[in-house]
C-alpha cells in the first residue's frame, strides 16, 4: 500500500504550474497520476479522490474546481428543453441516467420515470450522449483518422454544441435548426471519409449541402447502418439557402432537428470507436 501524503500533491502541482496546466484540470490529472503511481484505479467517490479535490480546492483559484460535465445534451419534455449532463469519469464506475437531470424538479422527474414511453426515449438519447461524449474524446485523442475526417468531426461537434446551447436558452432559439443541419452534414461526410475515403473536393462537388444525397451514399456503404433511422425526418431541415431567412420554428421541430444531429453524430462515433453503452443499461 502507498501512503497518500499532501507533499506528493504539492510536488505534482508545481509540475502542473510549470507546464501551464489550467487549475480546473489539475485535480483530475492528479487522480490519474496517483492511479499510475499506485497501479490502482481511483473511484471518484472514494476517500483519496475526495482528499485530492479538497487539497486543490484550497490551493488553486477560487471557483476553479467547480465540476462541469464531459458533455451536455438535451431532452424535450413537458414543453421544455432540459440539459443532460454526462459526467466526467475516471476509472470504472456506475452512472445513473437519472442523475444527469441536474435542473429538472423532482416532481417532473418522477413523472418522466413513470411514463414508460418517454422514459425509453430519454434513455435512448442519454445513451447517445454518453457514447458520443466518450467516443469522440477517444477518437480525437488517438489521431488515427485522416485530417479531413478529424476536421469534419470537430466541426460537427462545434455545430452540435451550438445547437444544444441555442435550445437551452430561456426561449429556444430557432437558429438551432441551422446548426443542427450543419452538424448533420459534417457527421455524414465524416462517415464517408472514414469508410470510403471521401476527399474534400468530392465532398464539395458531389454532395454540396444535399443531406438526402449524402445520407443515401452512407446507406449504400452499409444498408444496415442505424443512420437509416433519421431518413424519414430529414425534411424537417429547410433548404440551405433559407439560413438567410429569419423563420420561426416550433419547439417540436427543433427537437426533431437536434435528435437527427445527435443520432447521426453518435452513430458515426460508434462506428469508429466501437462504443455502445446501450447493452449495459438497466432501467428500474
Amino acid at each position: 500500500m502507498y501512503e497518500f501524503k499532501e507533499e506528493w500533491l504539492d510536488g505534482i502541482n508545481q509540475g502542473f504550474s510549470k507546464n501551464d496546466i489550467p487549475h480546473k484540470q489539475r485535480p483530475w490529472l492528479a487522480c490519474c497520476e496517483w492511479s499510475k503511481y499506485t497501479g490502482i484505479s481511483i473511484p471518484m467517490n472514494g476517500e483519496i479522490a475526495k482528499r485530492i479535490f479538497a487539497w486543490f480546492d484550497k490551493n488553486t483559484k477560487v471557483g476553479s474546481q467547480m465540476i462541469g460535465s464531459m458533455y451536455t445534451g438535451g431532452f424535450y419534455y413537458d414543453a421544455c428543453f432540459w440539459p443532460i449532463y454526462i459526467p466526467i469519469i475516471y476509472g470504472t464506475v456506475k452512472i445513473n441516467p437519472r442523475d444527469s437531470f441536474k435542473t429538472m424538479p423532482e416532481t417532473i422527474l418522477a413523472r418522466l420515470w413513470c411514463d414508460r414511453e418517454k422514459l425509453h426515449e430519454y434513455i435512448a438519447v442519454w445513451s447517445d450522449c454518453c457514447d458520443y461524449a466518450f467516443g469522440l474524446d477517444e477518437i480525437l485523442k488517438s489521431s488515427t483518422l485522416v485530417e479531413f475526417a478529424q476536421n469534419l468531426l470537430k466541426s460537427g461537434n462545434q455545430q452540435l454544441n451550438a445547437t444544444i446551447s441555442l435550445l437551452l436558452e430561456q426561449t429556444p432559439n430557432p437558429k438551432a435548426m441551422e446548426t443542427a443541419r450543419m452538424s448533420t452534414e459534417m457527421f455524414l461526410k465524416a462517415y464517408l471519409v472514414t469508410n470510403v475515403g471521401l476527399t474534400e473536393n468530392d465532398a464539395k462537388d458531389k454532395f454540396g449541402h444535399n443531406l438526402e444525397k449524402t445520407l443515401k451514399a452512407c446507406l449504400t456503404v452499409d444498408p444496415k447502418s442505424e443512420l437509416h433511422i433519421v431518413e424519414h425526418n430529414l425534411q424537417v431541415f429547410p433548404n440551405i439557402g433559407d439560413r438567410y431567412k429569419g423563420t420561426d420554428k416550433s419547439p417540436k421541430e427543433l427537437w426533431i432537428a437536434y435528435g437527427i444531429a445527435q443520432s447521426v453524430g453518435t452513430t458515426v462515433v460508434r462506428s469508429v470507436s466501437g462504443r455502445d453503452v446501450r447493452k449495459t443499461i438497466k432501467v428500474d
